[in-house]
């Protein structure tokens, strides 16, 4: 599972607290990048995994393909080992219209994208490729290279750079590869 285990819960309507929910799930650890950078390089490599199998249920999943609009590491805790997401109420399923390929222009502080309009009139995978340029952003970029053995560092380039590049592939599975 992609969120943590659902235990229980508690809707509460009264005058005093309306429409409340109170959810009850299995604990994890807050994802602290200080602490996960002075981990073992293969713990990150593990934590890294755990998200590209996150990015892969995200992008099918049964609803369609799912964007973490707030995808940021205090959304995420660990959970045995696994990356699981904590908070979902800025995640969508919109894929966003279009009528031309300039309509699917993805701006992020050190990059843009534009990514192509289909003849639906939907941006080709571009809750896919948000998260996967975020999971480069926040997680790749700092978990993966430091202090990686040497023996696979060149593979570690090219898969950190392919994530941060994935616009320029058709699919952005390829930059997983």
């Amino acid at each position: 599972l992609i969120c943590p285990q659902l235990y229980g819960y508690c809707y509460q309507d009264s005058n005093d607290i309306p429409d409340t929910l109170t959810t009850i799930t299995e604990l994890g650890s807050p994802l602290e990048m200080i602490q996960l950078l002075q981990t073992s390089w293969e713990d990150r490599f593990r934590i890294c995994l755990s998200l590209v199998r996150l990015l892969h249920y995200l992008a099918h999943s049964p609803l369609g393909s799912v964007t973490l609009l707030d995808f940021r590491p205090r959304q995420f805790v660990i959970v045995d080992g696994e990356l699981k997401v904590t908070d979902l109420d800025d995640a969508s399923i919109e894929e966003s219209t279009c009528t031309s390929n300039s309509d699917c222009f993805m701006e992020f502080p050190a990059r843009n994208f534009t990514l192509p309009c289909s003849v639906e009139g939907r941006c080709q995978s571009m809750n896919e490729k948000r998260n996967l340029y975020n999971a480069y952003r926040f997680f790749f970029t700092y978990l993966l290279p430091h202090s990686a053995p040497s023996s696979l560092r060149p593979l570690l380039d090219k898969i950190v750079n392919a994530t941060g590049n994935c616009n320029e592939h058709g699919n952005a599975q390829y930059c997983l590869l």
